[in-house]
């Protein structure tokens, strides 16, 4: 699946297996492996971790 934030995709290939939050920065394991990803925003951190959550199910 794809997150789009700012014209710019993020793939996350589920099901997510841990995330970890840091500012405006979250880390995730994937099936494919480790990502980052390092937001302009804490709040579009925010609503990337809660669609990474939803997403999970």
């Amino acid at each position: 699946m794809s997150y789009n934030v700012n014209g710019h995709q993020i793939t996350v290939n589920f099901p997510v297996d841990s995330i970890s939050v840091n500012k405006s920065s979250i880390a995730f394991t994937d099936s494919q492996g480790k990502n980052r990803q390092t937001f302009s925003k804490r709040t579009e951190a925010l609503k990337f971790m809660n669609w990474l959550l939803s997403g999970n199910k």
